[in-house]
């Protein structure tokens, strides 16, 4: 399950993950964060909701970080994850090697609203 929608007002991109069943619905999110994507401005931000994300067995963590190269690739500003309070966030694979992935800032809320307010706040 996964829902990706854009705020055109806001600059930003919402993009929901929740239970990935099956692999070929992988490279449809990837081009559904891409489309969205082109709707919204340079330096646009992103609400990441992985509050009920998960993988089912078999299935490539990697899909992550190619979803992070297209959202660098469309000129991303910042993003926030937000995740359940029960749950500590996602271990993507890709973020603990010496390069630093993603190259765009990232910080972490555990409701929407906390994760609105990060973004609607100026650095």
């Amino acid at each position: 399950m996964h829902e990706i929608r854009v705020d055109i007002d806001k600059n930003r991109l919402y993009f929901t993950l929740g239970m990935i069943n099956q692999g070929d619905e992988l490279a449809e999110i990837i081009h559904k964060v891409q489309q969205a994507s082109y709707k919204l401005s340079r330096g646009f931000t992103c609400i990441t909701d992985l509050r009920h994300y998960e993988l089912a067995e078999g299935i490539s963590e990697n899909f992550m970080r190619l979803c992070q190269e297209a959202l660098w690739d469309c000129a991303i500003g910042r993003v926030v994850r937000v995740k359940a309070p029960e749950r500590r966030a996602p271990d993507f694979p890709h973020e603990h090697k010496s390069l630093v992935w993603p190259a765009y800032s990232v910080d972490s809320a555990l409701s929407m609203e906390e994760a609105e307010n990060l973004l609607d706040q100026p650095l």
